[in-house]
């Protein structure tokens, strides 16, 4: 039985999101080191952007009929581990910060 699914663009702007998010956390104390923190808001906020806009195309991606599925299922995975990653740290901030 031949299979006629393929990579097309929506699996490959998924996984490249979901590296992108993966080396922007990787780079952040490096990068806001190297800046003196300038940059704070903008790569965190290009972290998030990165990580919504990897949900949004991997359920487009995993949902697609004639799409294959081995590329999206591992940039799932690594998507799953950067939000994970994210809201542990978004929770552990809200509840373990000391106020000043």
């Amino acid at each position: 039985m031949e299979s006629n699914k393929r990579y097309t663009w929506k699996s490959y702007v998924f996984l490249i999101t979901s590296v992108l998010s993966a080396i922007f956390m990787l780079l952040l104390d490096l990068i806001l080191t190297a800046t003196g923190g300038k940059f704070t808001g903008a790569l965190l906020l290009l972290i998030l952007l990165s990580l919504v806009v990897s949900v949004v195309i991997g359920i487009i991606a995993l949902f697609s009929k004639s799409e294959g599925k081995f590329i999206p299922i591992i940039a799932s995975v690594l998507t799953v581990i950067n939000v994970s990653i994210v809201v542990f740290f978004l929770w552990f901030g809200a509840n373990f910060a000391t106020s000043l």
